[in-house]
């Protein structure tokens, strides 16, 4: 699956932390147009990986009977449970594997089925993307979005469940499985994702500090 295409580019480090195996993973990343359901243009690289703040990413494709609703809905729980933590700095991206299909009218209709209709002051943002079928490729083997079985990599049905997630600033990265349990996903993303101490900890450095301390006397 994935995960294997995954492993070749990323290596666990301390704490089970998977760190890029380059200098830097963020540069690698292809800097393709895209287009999100409110019918937005973007370039992939320059506003979303490039300011340096969290992103969660996934693959799916509206027609998808498979894993994509539980994986939209597993998202939907994290967007609201993360926006504390992150607040405005954090993204979700979801892409499709069918752009043929998922035109940005579509990517909306869907995008309503899990309260995404406008963009939120109060939540994460969350957009779906569309482009080219040749971006669309670019992007999925940029980020690893692909099986080493051609036959298995060419079946949208076959597409993995993953959730990637990180941001530039650190330069860390990694793939869970989105079936995992949701604290479980929250407590990774955290540690992974969060831009500084208290994101990826929940307290502050002084807090901490101080608890150990007084544990010390």
């Amino acid at each position: 699956m994935a995960w294997q295409a995954i492993l070749q580019c990323l290596t666990v480090g301390q704490n089970g932390q998977v760190t890029p195996s380059s200098s830097s993973r963020s540069d690698s990343f292809p800097n393709v147009p895209l287009v999100d359901h409110f019918g937005r243009s973007h370039r992939f690289h320059d506003d979303f990986i490039a300011p340096g703040n969290a992103v969660i990413i996934n693959s799916m494709y509206t027609t998808c009977r498979g894993s994509c609703p539980a994986t939209s809905a597993k998202l939907v729980e994290l967007r609201r449970k993360l926006w504390p933590v992150f607040e405005k700095q954090l993204t979700i991206l979801s892409f499709t594997l069918e752009p043929q299909i998922d035109t940005p009218k579509v990517l909306k209709q869907y995008a309503e089925l899990y309260g995404v209709s406008k963009p939120s002051d109060r939540l994460c943002s969350w957009l779906f993307l569309t482009g080219t079928q040749q971006d669309i490729e670019r992007l999925r083997h940029g980020l690893i979005f692909y099986d080493l079985n051609p036959k298995v990599d060419s079946d949208p049905t076959q597409h993995a469940s993953l959730l990637f997630y990180g941001n530039s600033t650190t330069d860390k990265w990694a793939a869970m499985p989105s079936e995992l349990p949701t604290q479980a996903l929250i407590e990774s993303i955290r540690r992974i994702a969060g831009l500084n101490f208290e994101q990826r900890y929940g307290i502050t450095p002084d807090t901490s500090r101080k608890a150990i301390a007084q544990a010390s006397n």
